[in-house]
């Protein structure tokens, strides 16, 4: 892939040969404080690089701390979803089915044994978006899904728009139609380690997430009845605490979903995550009523970064909001319903210090 330098201020190119780019392009959003690489495969952001002050002298200008591969192939050869937004719908739904509400089964594609993960064997992180629109601050990609992809009904179209809102302020805005009833669920899967180095271990970061129940899982990590309470158990973030010090009592790991207070539909701060030993924190902000919660067991050394820095199993962490898994198969969760006539609309943002 190539990259444009960290000074650049040139306009991005909009081009259809992105469709068909077997690497495509890397398009910038600049401003004083970050810099954000973003990809038309996959819509994903590829890159997030903190900038110094000019003439500091403490190190590199730049320090990228979001989770990102060597190029596409590397991307699509994996099922990490790192950097992409993710659809028609992210997380999972039990036996790749669901009985909608006129009551229509929909079987969909199996990608994870007989679940159906982030919209299934080609979902929106494999295919390659159209960039709309491209400047300095703004990013606009779009895409289209035919009636029967993966299993859905309906023509559904999406949209997922960055934009840089403030110097340290990075907006996603995703949107969404459909000319039949399909459920919709969409998120950005990036991995996040904020020391820069992607050998150290981003457990050792502090996590704090607005949420006062949880959802446990079962053998194949679908959410089993009744959220749960998080008072003393190892998913109690509601005060900041270090990863690592709580995975010991998190029997199941950390692959769940969240169940966010405030109310959904509204721009609100859900989480904190900082790294001590830099000085870094990140502030995340969304409108839907969960985040998922993922500390990268599945990484391996096989995995290199940009830099050619293998990964590893902490070497980074994902934070999706997102509604609930498995709730078009679950009335008690969050509607995850869109009908014709409707729009989805669904807004993340990171604010970096």
């Amino acid at each position: 892939m190539s990259d444009l330098p960290p000074s650049s201020k040139a306009a991005n190119p909009v081009s259809d040969t992105l469709k068909d780019s077997p690497n495509s392009d890397q398009l910038m959003l600049i401003s004083d404080q970050i810099r954000v690489s973003l990809s038309a495969v996959g819509a994903r952001m590829s890159g997030l690089y903190l900038r110094g002050k000019a003439g500091q002298n403490d190190g590199p200008n730049e320090t990228n701390i979001a989770v990102g591969l060597q190029s596409d192939d590397a991307y699509l050869a994996q099922d990490s979803y790192i950097g992409a937004v993710c659809g028609r719908y992210a997380n999972r739904i039990a036996n790749s089915r669901y009985v909608d509400p006129t009551g229509r089964e929909i079987i969909l594609s199996s990608n994870e044994g007989p679940t159906h993960l982030h919209g299934g064997v080609v979902g929106f992180d494999k295919k390659t978006w159209t960039v709309t629109d491209a400047t300095d601050t703004k990013v606009r990609f779009e895409i289209t899904s035919e009636d029967g992809d993966q299993g859905y009904p309906g023509t559904f179209h999406a949209t997922a728009t960055y934009s840089i809102t403030a110097a340290n302020r990075l907006r996603l805005e995703i949107t969404a139609t459909c000319d039949q009833l399909c459920p919709v669920n969409m998120t950005s899967h990036a991995y996040w380690n904020l020391s820069g180095q992607f050998d150290r271990s981003a457990a050792d970061h502090v996590l704090q997430i607005n949420a006062d129940a949880w959802l446990p899982i079962n053998d194949q990590l679908i959410p089993l009845p009744g959220p749960q309470d998080v008072a003393g158990t190892g998913y109690d973030f509601r005060t900041p605490s270090r990863v690592s010090d709580m995975l010991p009592k998190a029997e199941q790991g950390f692959d769940h979903n969240f169940c966010l207070t405030g109310e959904r539909g509204t721009l609100r701060q859900i989480a904190t995550l900082s790294d001590l030993a830099s000085g870094r924190s990140m502030k995340l902000f969304s409108t839907e009523a969960g985040l998922q919660f993922y500390l990268s067991q599945h990484f391996t050394d096989d995995m290199k970064t940009k830099d050619g820095v293998g990964l590893h199993a902490s070497a980074g962490i994902a934070l999706e909001p997102q509604t609930w898994p498995d709730s078009p198969n679950r009335d008690d969760f969050p509607s995850p319903w869109l009908k014709p006539g409707e729009t989805y609309h669904h807004v993340i943002e990171w604010e970096f210090s």
